[in-house]
């Protein structure tokens, strides 16, 4: 009964076609509008492995695991995998600033501190904090702190290109 576009239509048109995603921690939907105007729904990320990076201007720890996501966005580029960084900032000019400076060309978003509406509904009160999402919006792994993530991204991504394949094959 909801309009072809919905977050909630989608997803339940998933778990129809693929039931036993049901039962999976599913990531939470949300939809984003990133620095450059590029507007990122997760259900339209379907197929794309996507990490999701929690961060501010101000944590030093954050800064400190900068390199590390630059390193990530880099190293797969082409591949199926989409780096969002959410800060949680709440002064934007400065953020943007950050942002420029520190040459940080993927997905940035701004989400107005811990209380914005994706750090919200992905519940996060520490950073660093990260969370990776499989190709099938199946939530894979969450982290506080610098983690090594680069194994489990690139199992996933190799997991999300062999269904690609597939489907291309059928």
């Amino acid at each position: 009964m909801k309009k072809d576009d919905s977050p909630d239509r989608q997803r339940a048109l998933l778990y129809v076609s693929e039931p036993e995603l049901a039962r999976a921690l599913m990531a939470p939907p949300f939809t984003v509008t990133t620095l450059d105007g590029q507007s990122i729904s997760l259900d339209q990320l379907q197929g794309k492995v996507v990490l999701i990076d929690f961060w501010a201007t101000w944590c030093q720890p954050c800064r400190e695991a900068l390199p590390h996501v630059k390193e990530i966005a880099k190293k797969f580029t082409g591949q199926p995998l989409i780096v969002l960084s959410v800060s949680v900032d709440t002064d934007k000019a400065k953020w943007m600033d950050f942002v420029a400076k520190n040459e940080m060309t993927w997905p940035q978003y701004f989400d107005h501190g811990f209380t914005g509406a994706v750090a919200s509904s992905f519940n996060v009160h520490a950073i660093p904090h990260t969370f990776t999402i499989d190709s099938d919006g199946v939530l894979q792994d969450e982290h506080i702190g610098d983690a090594s993530i680069e194994g489990k991204l690139k199992k996933l991504i190799k997991r999300a290109q062999d269904k690609q394949v597939a489907q291309k094959g059928q």
